[in-house]
């Protein structure tokens, strides 16, 4: 599969675009000095995203603008994060080696999820003379850069929230947890703290990579993404094992493997649903490619 070239946007839709990314990665700081309940600072993200959304494609009325200003988001935040430890290793500060709050994982999904739901609410409503085969490929277009956005936010979640959440301490002993469903029924009958936070946040961290994975390669096995999400959540288990940062427990693949099947589910309902309302003229509507009504054929780029 080769990837679409990129419809140039002007330089007036383009610095539009990365000011609307640049408002995107300013939000949650914003948000946090103004308000001090977490949640009304995540709600705050939330509906401003949204309007930054809306503005920015019904004013520019291009996909790809959308995407730019996504993509511009996830690498300032990326920089933004990288300069924070470079300085703190530099300084010899006591707190160079970062780590992602909870409210700054869940304000930075709200930044990429919002944008991205919001054109794919659009597009998937889109029939008739509006679904021509140059809206399908600027949709195709976002795609791309809206997973390269998500990528890239998913990267670093990875690495400096599950596998590095504290300095490792790699000379003490590792521990080890195989009792089926053990650690998922403390969580859930209260006898370990935070439980519920546990079992969401290793339920839906393979989310991301299985729905990426079915829009890059929409004809996938299933037990093609069942073998990878298996070995991406074996993988992750040995590193931390590795690197004494966590416990090797058998439960987390499980609930690997359920964030994976989520994934997977919701790329299908999405395609579904858009094939619902094509009457089965646009079966797969989250593909690096498009359908042209003349003919029916799907088109590779």
């Amino acid at each position: 599969m080769s990837f679409l070239p990129m419809q140039k946007l002007t330089i007036g839709e383009l610095f539009v675009s990365i000011a609307a990314g640049l408002m995107l990665f300013l939000l949650p700081n914003d948000a946090k000095n103004q308000i001090n309940d977490t949640a009304l600072a995540q709600g705050y993200v939330f509906i401003f995203s949204l309007v930054i959304s809306s503005a920015l494609l019904f004013t520019i009325k291009r996909y790809e603008a959308l995407g730019t200003a996504m993509l511009t988001n996830s690498i300032l935040t990326v920089s933004g994060f990288l300069i924070y430890i470079v300085n703190g290793i530099c300084t010899k500060g006591h707190t160079f080696w970062a780590v992602l709050s909870q409210y700054q994982i869940i304000t930075m999904f709200i930044s990429w999820v919002v944008p991205f739901f919001f054109a794919v609410t659009v597009r998937l409503l889109r029939n008739g003379s509006g679904d021509t085969s140059d809206s399908r490929m600027r949709f195709s277009n976002f795609l791309i850069s809206a997973i390269r956005s998500l990528m890239i936010i998913y990267v670093l979640v990875i690495v400096f929230r599950h596998l590095f959440p504290y300095r490792p301490h790699m000379s003490e002993a590792r521990d080890f947890d195989f009792m089926l469903f053990g650690k998922i029924t403390e969580c859930l009958d209260g006898s370990y703290d935070n439980g519920i936070v546990y079992l969401l946040w290793h339920s839906l961290i393979l989310a991301p990579l299985s729905f990426s994975l079915l829009i890059l390669n929409p004809k996938i096995k299933s037990w093609h993404l069942l073998i990878i999400c298996l070995s991406t959540g074996l993988t992750l288990e040995i590193i931390q094992f590795a690197l004494n940062t966590g416990t090797i427990c058998i439960d987390d693949v499980i609930l690997y493997m359920i964030g994976g099947a989520a994934g997977f589910l919701l790329k299908h309902f999405i395609d579904l649903v858009r094939s619902a309302i094509t009457s089965g003229q646009d079966r797969c509507m989250l593909s690096f490619s498009y359908t042209l009504n003349s003919d029916n054929k799907r088109i590779k780029i």
